[in-house]
This record gives C-alpha cells, sequence and structure tokens, in this order.
C-alpha cells in the first residue's frame, strides 16, 4: 500500500502515555467505563476486534463489514460465540441492525461522505454515559466530517477521536 500524502497532523488532545495503537486505547476506555457492548463499524481483519475480546471478557461486539468474510468464519464463531455478531451491508444502512451501546467506533468509508453518513447513523445508537467514537481523523474526508457535525470532540493516540455521551 502506497504511503498517502494528504494526511492532515492532527495533535492529541488529551494526555496519553501508554501504547499509541488504537486497539490499547479502546481497551482502556471499555475497562475505565465498564463497557459491556459495543460496535465496531469498520472491522476488516478483526485485528482490533479480536484484541478487545481477547482482552475484555464482558465485553460483546457488533462487527459491521462490507464483507463479513475478512474477519468472520466457523472458527471465529465457536471462538467467540454470542460475544461477536457480525452484520453485513454497506456501514450506515446496517445502523438499523445494531441495538444501542455503550461504544461506537467507526472505521469505515473514510471519505466526507461515507463517514458523514457514518456519524449520522450511529450517534444516536450510543447509551448515556457512552462514548461515541472513530479513527483515522488525520484523513481528510474523516476530518472534515467530524467537525462539521460533532462538537468538543477530543483526539486520542493513534488519530482517535472521541466525544463523550
Amino acid at each position: 500500500m502506497a504511503k498517502r500524502n494528504d494526511l492532515l497532523d492532527v495533535p492529541m488532545t488529551i494526555v496519553w502515555t501508554q501504547k499509541s495503537n488504537r486497539k490499547h486505547f479502546l481497551r482502556y476506555l471499555i475497562e475505565k467505563n465498564g463497557y459491556t457492548t459495543m460496535a465496531e463499524v469498520g472491522v476488516r481483519d478483526g485485528r482490533t476486534t479480536f484484541f478487545l475480546l481477547d482482552h475484555c471478557p464482558d465485553l460483546v461486539i457488533y462487527g459491521v463489514d462490507k464483507s463479513v468474510a475478512g474477519f468472520y468464519n466457523n472458527e471465529i464463531a465457536d471462538k467467540y460465540q454470542h460475544r461477536l455478531i457480525p452484520i453485513q451491508g454497506d456501514s450506515s444502512s446496517m445502523a438499523k441492525e445494531i441495538p444501542n451501546v455503550d461504544l461506537v467506533f467507526i472505521d469505515a468509508d473514510h471519505s466526507y461522505n461515507g463517514c458523514k453518513k457514518d456519524i449520522l447513523a450511529y450517534r444516536e445508537k450510543v447509551l448515556p454515559g457512552g462514548i461515541f467514537s472513530g479513527h483515522d481523523i488525520d484523513f481528510p474526508g474523516v476530518n472534515l466530517a467530524v467537525n462539521k457535525l460533532l462538537d468538543n470532540y477530543e483526539v486520542g493516540p493513534n488519530n482517535v477521536w472521541f466525544v463523550n455521551s
């Protein structure tokens, strides 16, 4: 994959001294707040999903992706059983299939229009006291959508944006 030359420099707005990968930050948020439900919108190969399921034993993840074949098969179904619910389809259209959850993490379509649709579709899915978040705020389309649609968001490690509900 070629290195992108259009990425923005978006500094963190919080103090963070732990590992900078998003999966460690999400784990921290889940454990700190005692969250048990999450929607991951844009799962791809499941690296973040599996890390969180392996380290947060009470967590249930609704994994939304245009193709679940990249992360879900019989072996994965047996391993995580009811804790991983795969949902295949267009990310914004699948919001109706997700119950309200403690944490939403958007990492699907990085274009302005795609991210805008996901934000509009999923922001009301967060339970009171939960967190609405996403990845790659350094991508121009994501950055524009977040800035136009959300007030008072924070930026954590690995270009994760988030808002407390």
